[in-house]
């Protein structure tokens, strides 16, 4: 792992790690988390890897070990809303520098997942997560946070099934959009299927205290 590889020169050396989910939904937001990891954190990551690869209970097991840990992380979600403005590589790189400007002291080094910001001096990983321990981590608590939001927006629209495909275009959730058409936290500059065209909801709006 890259953090190996740094502290191996330099057990003082500070890395930050960064990572998105929910790119290529076709609802609800994207989240980005970054992660700081020091030296001494090396116990708490024996079983970190990409998210991916790990069942929802190891996620948030691993979310709530770090969560009453003392490293630092931060998260930042861009909606649907912002997507649809702004375009999917503008909010997938917005995640990203906010998520690391929060915990982002001059000190770190940065490693980013597969895409290039300019700030920060940080570096591209291709496959990060199989590479950095704190890109690693951060899908993982990237992906637990997202998930729950889905959760939640599955209560206030039932029929897309959002607490089983988190908005990916299961063929379940292609099947639900053809009967219902597209709700308010759909991404409308997706490509949502046959026939189905993009939508305002501008006189929408999302009744957040289900949310909380």
């Amino acid at each position: 792992m890259i953090e190996n590889k740094n502290w191996e020169k330099n057990k003082n050396q500070l890395i930050i790690g960064a990572d998105e989910v929910g790119r290529g939904s076709l609802a609800g937001p994207i989240v980005g988390a970054a992660v700081k990891l020091k030296f001494l954190d090396l116990d708490l990551l024996s079983d970190v890897r990409d998210s991916k690869k790990l069942s929802p209970k190891k996620r948030e097991e691993i979310v709530e070990r770090i969560t009453n840990s003392d490293v630092e992380f931060s998260i930042s979600e861009c909606s649907n809303t912002y997507i649809d403005k702004n375009g999917i590589s503008e909010a997938n790189k917005k995640v990203l520098k906010e998520s690391v400007q929060s915990i982002y002291t001059n000190k770190e080094k940065v490693y980013i997942d597969h895409f290039n910001i300019n700030e920060f001096s940080a570096i591209s990983l291709i496959r990060g997560e199989d590479h950095s321990y704190a890109i690693a981590l951060a899908s993982i608590i990237a992906k637990v946070h997202r998930d729950k939001i889905m959760t939640k927006f599955s209560s206030v629209y039932p029929n897309y099934l959002f607490e089983k495909n988190k908005g990916y275009g299961t063929r379940e959730h292609l099947d639900m959009l053809q009967k219902y058409g597209p709700c308010i936290i759909h991404r409308t500059s997706f490509n949502l299927g046959p026939k189905l065209q993009p939508v305002s909801y501008t006189h929408l709006t999302l009744p957040t205290s289900d949310l909380e």
